[in-house]
């Protein structure tokens, strides 16, 4: 993943945000996805930072950035178009674009997936279903060597 950041009117360049405010911005989406999903998160806690570990990403060059990135599980949802249709409204208020809808991903599928991107550079996508709901978040992709370090 690259990080382009250009739709940050300030922002000074790709890569150049710190490990710390990329990791808090993705927690943030994370969270705020969570929040607005309409299901349960058991394992879930916006709170428990420690233990995450980073991932190598292209800035410059291939792989001399890294960013956060993370899935989770939840519970299902009665009606996953109407959630998918609740999340869209949600992201684009918050200025993000949506990428993709994947309604249609075959006969043995009971739930439909929406993917959108933030203005910073965090890809977010939203899994709804009958029987189970996923979320994953891929922040935006950092040069601070702090990010090489585990979370605490």
């Amino acid at each position: 993943m690259n990080s382009t950041n250009s739709a940050q009117p300030d922002d000074p360049g790709p890569g150049t945000r710190s490990a710390e405010e990329v990791f808090t911005e993705f927690l943030d989406a994370v969270e705020d996805t969570v929040q607005h999903s309409g299901t349960t998160w058991a394992r879930w806690d916006h709170n428990d930072t420690a233990d995450y570990v980073s991932e190598p990403c292209g800035v410059h060059a291939r792989a001399d950035g890294r960013l956060y990135q993370r899935q989770i599980e939840g519970g299902p949802v009665d009606d996953p178009q109407a959630a998918v249709d609740r999340m869209k409204a949600h992201w684009e208020s918050k200025g993000y674009k949506i990428e993709n809808i994947f309604d249609n991903r075959g006969p043995d599928t009971t739930g439909i997936e929406i993917i959108a991107s933030a203005p910073g550079g965090v890809v977010l996508i939203f899994t709804p279903t009958k029987r189970v709901s996923f979320i994953k978040v891929v922040g935006e992709c950092t040069l601070d060597p702090a990010a090489r370090k585990k979370t605490t």
